[in-house]
């Protein structure tokens, strides 16, 4: 044993991506660009669910849905055709169902939720992410989540 700390394990599952509401909004009109679309965001709740949840803990986690934040008015930008608008009335929105155990396999949470949050433009953290990040509403959604629920110093949800 070389003494090095278990890390949490993190696995994500979507639900097949062309029953989501709206990805395409991302600009990813074509299924590769939104398959790495998906790859990049399931990248991004790996490396936040091994950062916030306990040693050894796990967690499954099923994206059910993906709303994205803004939408389309094809009637504001008519030359615009691909274009999502951001205004604070369209959050994004995940519906998810995830599993969190410890690390000796005991269930610490099961739930089926919807992530949202209607004051999403007035929080600073999406600003860590480039303007021209497609995902960068849609991660910084659940980076909140993250270290409200499961950092460390953070109690199981109930």
């Amino acid at each position: 044993m070389n003494g090095s700390p278990v890390l949490a394990e993190v696995t994500i599952r979507f639900e097949p991506a062309d029953r989501y509401t709206d990805l395409a909004l991302s600009g990813a009109s074509t299924p590769a660009v939104q398959n790495d679309l998906l790859n990049q965001f399931e990248k991004h709740l790996k490396q936040f669910g091994e950062r916030y949840l306990p040693e050894g803990d796990t967690l499954e986690i099923v994206i059910q849905d993906i709303d994205m934040a803004g939408a389309m008015e094809p009637w504001q930008t008519p030359g615009l055709i691909d274009t999502r608008i951001i205004r604070d009335i369209y959050p994004p929105r995940f519906s998810r169902h995830y599993l969190w155990r410890g690390q000796s396999g005991e269930l610490k949470a099961d739930k089926q939720e919807q992530l949202t949050d209607v004051n999403y433009l007035t929080w600073l953290d999406s600003r860590r992410y480039l303007n021209n990040d497609p995902l960068r509403y849609e991660k910084a959604l659940p980076d909140r989540w993250f270290r409200q629920i499961f950092s460390v110093n953070a109690k199981p949800a109930k």
